[in-house]
């Protein structure tokens, strides 16, 4: 503790502070840039809300339909250009249809959105919606990661005035963002015929830059020779490639390419065989400072929050004016502070607990912050559904809400949407403490085993690949948000409980009852099916080993994941409605 606060004390003379930081700052760089899109994005809807050409197509129209299929073709349209540009090609494989089953929905949404946003009646609500609930607690967010990116790029170029230096070369990094778009994978297959004596090669047009090159992938039928040079007696050995003939491509990562540092743009190619030979060469390059890519990340993710909460505003607004009651609600009682302090304190508690495990404590810590966050969350979100549906039922409250224009569906479905909003606040509150507190530990346990960090690249990887098992701990208590308002409608606190306790332990269970030992035992059998097939399985939120072992998790799992936390969460608020509907309010 005293060393951790002489690092506070003295951040100018640490270089370790700026190794901590700089994975914050990237990250503060790209909420803060899409903090600053959703704000232009609001500026665009209020001058279009005053174009007439804009604001007064009728919802009630077929022109709205019209209008609003178009738009969203379009946006399909652009997603499949991206699709081919980043790809190379627009075969239709499982990988393009498992995207375009999340695309088009989603291009349905913005495209019905929009054109509801841009209305006339819309002018003083978007304002409104945007600046007050959820969205204000974003504004908030994202100022004060705004004001962090800013300070360090302010503070950089002066070396942060002998008081504290977040990021060394910000300049640096914005020049590798500016090749982001560059990057990945240049492919050329072509048919080399056998090369006469003293041949400079056949030659194949790849534009790199060694500074940016990952690695070369060849695959030939052939032994075949391979240079960036035209091939002559004088041509340096160092730099001709003698590749044999081989199934599986030959992979040259970057340090045994011998390349240096600058642009390429052919490769010479000799066939040493005795037939043509087929010879496919891939390049891949990335930006020179590679973790400059989750700008772009951050800040979509960012404007898709405050995209997607405008849509669900103007789509369903009684259903989005009960949840807005509902979430500010539970973000002003006394138990979300409370939990939200608590897990803030124990992530930075967590550093400094000696887990006694040879130099792997970051694996412990990281494990049980995520668990804490989950089972807090989960607690919270319990806690709240029975206090918001099954205390609003039994007081009459939900009578008197009902009375209005309000029907039961709109009222459920807007409990489940403001509390799992109030949840979605508390994860992305602790989610981002726990990331910024993760990027210090290793400089921690370095520190403590003499062992200290190289660069802070390693602080990167720690910190950011927790970032998507944040998120499907996030999915997990939604489908606890969903089972407990369903069990709102029929039970109090206590019971509710008991059973999500139940469901919690099971679903956790049911992969390790299936995979045991007594799987052949009929009664084991029956009942791991049974469970499987009524509870969730929660293992499939659970990626520690991925996090332990610093893997990125696919887009396709977390693809997978949202299916199938809509699937089960559609099941149980079906239930909750059948359990609510002839349910005695008086």
């Amino acid at each position: 503790m005293l060393r951790f606060a002489s690092d506070i004390v003295f951040f100018a003379q640490r270089p370790e502070i700026t190794d901590w930081l700089t994975p914050v700052w990237l990250l503060s760089v790209g909420i803060a840039a899409g903090f600053v899109l959703a704000i232009f994005m609001l500026i665009k809807l209020a001058v279009l809300q005053k174009i007439p050409l804009f604001n007064s197509v009728d919802t009630k129209t077929a022109k709205y339909h019209v209008l609003s299929l178009l738009l969203a073709a379009f946006y399909v349209v652009l997603f499949l250009f991206y699709y081919r540009w980043q790809y190379g090609t627009l075969a239709v494989d499982k990988d393009l249809i498992f995207a375009l089953a999340f695309v088009i929905p989603l291009c349905l949404l913005v495209g019905y959105g929009a054109w509801r946003l841009v209305s006339k009646s819309m002018a003083g609500e978007t304002w409104s919606f945007a600046t007050e609930g959820f969205l204000g607690w974003m504004n908030r967010i994202g100022i004060v990661f705004l004001i962090f990116a800013v300070l360090g790029a302010v503070l950089a170029p002066f070396n942060g005035f002998g008081i504290v230096k977040f990021v060394d070369d910000p300049g640096e990094m914005m020049a590798s963002l500016a090749r982001l778009p560059f990057a990945g994978s240049q492919v050329v297959e072509m048919k080399v015929p056998p090369s006469p004596i003293d041949h400079s090669g056949d030659t194949a047009q790849l534009k790199f830059s060694g500074a940016e090159l990952v690695g070369i992938s060849i695959k030939t039928d052939q032994q075949i020779e391979v240079s960036t040079e035209p091939i002559t007696p004088e041509t340096s050995r160092n730099l001709v490639y003698d590749i044999e003939a081989n199934e599986e491509p030959i992979v040259v990562a970057k340090n045994f390419a011998r390349l240096g540092e600058q642009n390429y743009d052919t490769f010479y190619v000799n066939n040493l065989g005795a037939t043509a030979a087929n010879v496919r060469i891939e390049v891949r390059t990335a930006p020179v400072i590679p973790q400059v890519a989750i700008i772009p990340v951050a800040a979509i993710i960012v404007v898709m929050i405050y995209l997607f909460y405008m849509l669900f505003c103007v789509l369903a607004p009684k259903v989005a004016a009960i949840a807005l009651s509902t979430f500010k609600t539970e973000v002003s009682q006394p138990l979300y502070l409370l939990v939200a302090v608590i897990g803030m304190a124990f992530v930075v508690a967590s550093i400094f607990i000696p887990y006694n495990t040879f130099g792997e404590d970051i694996k412990l810590y990281k494990d049980s912050g995520l668990t804490l966050i989950r089972v807090l969350a989960i607690f919270t979100a319990i806690w709240a559904a029975s206090k918001s549906v099954a205390e609003e039922i039994e007081g009459r409250t939900a009578l008197t809400v009902l009375s209005k224009p309000v029907g039961r569906r709109q009222f459920i479905f807007g409990k489940f949407s403001g509390i799992t909003l109030a949840i979605g606040l508390l994860f992305i509150v602790l989610g981002l403490w726990f990331v910024i507190w993760t990027s210090y530990k290793p400089i921690y346990d370095g520190r403590e085993t003499s062992q200290k960090v190289k660069e802070w690249s390693q602080c990167f990887t720690e910190a950011t690949y927790i970032i998507p098992a944040i998120f499907l701990c996030f999915l997990e208590v939604v489908v606890f948000v969903a089972i407990s308002v369903s069990l709102s409608t029929r039970f109090g606190i206590l019971p509710n409980f008991l059973i999500c306790f139940a469901i919690y332990i099971l679903g956790h269970l049911t992969p390790m009852m299936v995979q045991s030992d007594l799987v052949e035992f009929a009664p084991v059998v029956t009942f791991s099916n049974l469970i499987a097939v009524i509870f969730p399985v929660l293992d499939h939120f659970d990626v520690r080993a991925a996090v332990n072992n610093n893997e990125l998790v696919p887009p396709q799992y977390l693809g997978w994941a949202i299916i199938y936390t809509f699937l089960y969460g559609t099941i149980a608020m079906l239930l909750s409605l059948v359990l609510f509907e002839d349910r005695d309010l008086a």
